[in-house]
């Protein structure tokens, strides 16, 4: 799949701050490689919070046609978005800019890895579902979760005033919201589906609590949505107690998927080739660090 010779080769990029260990590229330039597409090239540039407009407009990014954005940049991707999917409007945050002429189109496919990785996973019309942390991937979790057909939703995070945007978001879709106090966050875990989308160090700070505790209740499947290192602490925890585990990882390659098909136009990207590769790279980085 090529314009022709001669021509520049498409441009597309991740940015955010820190990027340097993004498994995008890995994962896109895969999809090329399976897909046969000649004429686009996948790069990664760092852009700190605050610096997406100024790179877009004056910098590296004057001539991308399409971007993976990660954090800090979700809510300046969707604020620089002339039109907006429904899923970005509905949390203010995007994932993904697609050039239209002189405008950038704003998506946010986020929500769809969820609910991809925790299909793949037999989560089937749950009733009850958990989000652990805040932030704008804990937003998007409780969006997937509704999408799964949760009717009641359990939020817990150290910084109880976090949670108000999704307590918002649950409101307007008609979720029962209770909120598990910090101290007792182990109490997600009755819930059927939960979705943990707490960084490293919150995680281990939890998974060593529950790791003490007696007795612990395990949901029909957890999404943890970290994936280096691997087992993450909190997947760990679940993982030896018998519990069904989907990774960030599987959720990366479900939102590049529909990212491609934004940014290239095909029908489909070859996820399994893309996990498989991705899942490679970090075996490769792991044997490569330092001792």
């Amino acid at each position: 799949m090529g314009r022709g010779e001669g021509m520049s080769p498409r441009r597309f990029a991740v940015v955010g701050s820190p990027v340097e260990h993004s498994l995008s590229p890995v994962l896109h330039r895969t999809a090329y490689e399976v897909l046969g597409i000649t004429d686009a090239v996948y790069e990664r540039h760092q852009v700190r919070s605050g610096g997406l407009a100024q790179f877009l407009q004056h910098g590296a990014g004057r001539g991308l046609q399409g971007l993976s954005v990660t954090m800090p940049g979700k809510p300046e991707a969707y604020a620089l978005g002339a039109e907006a999917d429904e899923t970005s409007r509905r949390l203010g945050i995007s994932n993904t800019l697609i050039r239209t002429g002189q405008q950038w189109r704003a998506e946010n496919h986020d929500v769809h890895g969820i609910v991809a990785a925790l299909r793949d996973h037999g989560a089937d019309r749950p009733v009850t579902g958990a989000v652990l942390g805040s932030g704008a991937t804990a937003l998007s979790a409780l969006a997937a979760l509704s999408e799964l057909g949760v009717q009641s939703v359990l939020l817990s995070a150290r910084s109880t005033h976090k949670l108000a945007p999704l307590e918002e978001l649950a409101a307007a879709h008609g979720l029962t919201v209770q909120q598990v106090p910090w101290e007792e966050h182990h109490e997600v875990l009755t819930a059927e589906v939960v979705v943990s989308a707490l960084a490293i160090d919150g995680a281990r700070a939890v998974a060593e609590q529950w790791r003490s505790r007696p007795e612990l209740s395990i949901p029909g499947v957890l999404l943890d949505v970290l994936y280096d290192p691997w087992p993450a602490p909190i997947a760990d925890v679940i993982q030896r107690a018998g519990g069904e585990i989907a990774d960030g990882l599987e959720m990366l390659a479900h939102q590049a998927d529909m990212q491609l098909r934004s940014m290239l136009a095909v029908p489909a990207a070859p996820v399994p080739e893309m996990l498989a590769a991705a899942r490679r790279e970090l075996a490769r980085r792991r044997r490569d660090a330092p001792v």
